[in-house]
């Protein structure tokens, strides 16, 4: 896919701006298409993507237990894409922590969705907290993060 055009970008950064268009973009180039994260629903201040499950994403082979760090790459982008939500605009921000506490392993054959909201946001840093998980009975990870916005 091409890049995109200076309209395209232009709109992110505009009052009318689309969230799932966004993803779209940022998920068809780079880390995001290494990745392969996917939109699936959001909010006012809430965005929730996924990750499908493919082999090249394992980790732990002998174990076929999925990469963290892909998992990871999934939970900040969903974090920081419910910032960009939030504001109704794309800003350059930078994750300043991100926690994820593990409570059992993505293992190959498992999609991975995260849901993060951002449930405060000052003028310098973003709160972000969320959930990754497997299915609806078989939570993941618990999710905190902040971002730094622009001064």
């Amino acid at each position: 896919m091409k890049s995109p055009t200076s309209a395209e970008a232009d709109a992110l950064t505009r009052g009318d701006f689309d969230i799932e268009r966004f993803v779209g973009l940022a998920g068809n180039f780079g880390h995001g298409k290494a990745v392969g994260y996917r939109y699936r629903d959001h909010g006012d201040n809430w965005v929730e993507l996924e990750l499908p499950s493919r082999p090249e994403l394992v980790g732990v082979p002998e174990q076929n237990i999925l990469a963290s760090g892909a998992i990871f790459s999934l939970v900040d982008m969903c974090g920081g894409a419910s910032v960009f939500q939030t504001m109704g605009l794309f800003e350059p921000i930078v994750t300043i922590d991100l926690r994820l506490d593990y409570l059992r392993p993505a293992l190959l054959g498992d999609s991975v969705f995260a849901r993060c909201e951002c449930y405060k946001m000052t003028s310098r840093v973003a709160f972000v907290r969320g959930t990754a998980f497997l299915d609806e009975e078989r939570q993941l990870a618990n999710v905190t993060g902040t971002y730094m916005r622009r001064p």
